[in-house]
């Protein structure tokens, strides 16, 4: 009778060992912050994204072309040049144009330690709100190289981590008609784009780009639509 106590006590335990690593195993995944590639739910509307490293070249153009389109978007910079241009970081934000942290100094962020991450988040944080006033929504891991540990990081400093679908730099520096045949194949509903300040031809392909894209009947939506989809789909510790 014992031994027959003994065994039922030992198999109920068992159960409750695999039962509980399935929900374990089944719950993880969920509870990771992911990044965004894409806006699910909005039909015909992409967004826009700038990236802005190292000069101010072309941006003035660029916020004057996007107010005669009427188009917002989200132009993410570093501390670096935010500390040496928060002028240009102002003129983007009076444009209605949102604000992105790609971190103080644009460094590869899968090589640090986990303090070394939240210093070069923060450190960007800081610099913003002193010199702009200003809080981002938005993270960009240089290089675009993430993984979970510093899109937690980025989350716990309440910072949605942004990447892009469309690289639409890759294209700038091709023909016309290769750009617009690349936009045919991959172009889809919420969209993000990557673009950058600095292309050499930025300045032509940006107009080529949205014009296409209007054409196809997709409108370019206000970056404050990221930011609703993601306050729903994903967990931002500080939100």
């Amino acid at each position: 009778m014992q031994h027959e106590k003994a065994s039922f006590f030992l198999g109920f335990c068992f159960l409750i060992t695999i039962f509980t690593a399935n929900v374990i195993t089944t719950i993880r995944p969920s509870s990771y912050p992911e990044p965004i590639y894409q806006v699910e739910g909005f039909k015909s509307v992409v967004f826009l994204t700038f990236d802005v490293l190292w000069q101010k070249e072309h941006l003035d153009d660029i916020l004057e072309f996007l107010e005669e389109r009427r188009i917002k978007a989200i132009f993410f910079v570093t501390g670096e040049w935010l500390k040496k241009n928060n002028h240009e970081a102002q003129k983007i934000i009076d444009y209605g144009h949102q604000l992105g942290n790609q971190t103080f100094s644009h460094v590869r962020l899968l090589l640090m330690k986990e303090e070394e991450i939240e210093q070069e988040i923060a450190k960007f944080i800081k610099l913003s709100q002193e010199l702009l006033h200003y809080k981002p929504t938005f993270f960009r891991p240089p290089y675009g190289e993430y993984n979970s540990r510093i899109v937690r990081i980025a989350g716990e400093k309440d910072l949605f981590t942004l990447l892009w679908s469309i690289n639409v730099k890759s294209l700038s520096e091709r023909e016309t008609e290769l750009i617009i045949s690349h936009l045919e194949e991959s172009l889809h509903d919420g969209a993000i784009l990557l673009c950058h300040t600095s292309s050499p031809k930025i300045l032509q392909t940006l107009p080529e780009v949205i014009d296409f894209m209007e054409w196809k009947g997709y409108n370019v939506g206000d970056p404050q639509l990221i930011q609703e989809y993601a306050a729903k789909k994903l967990p931002v510790y500080g939100r």
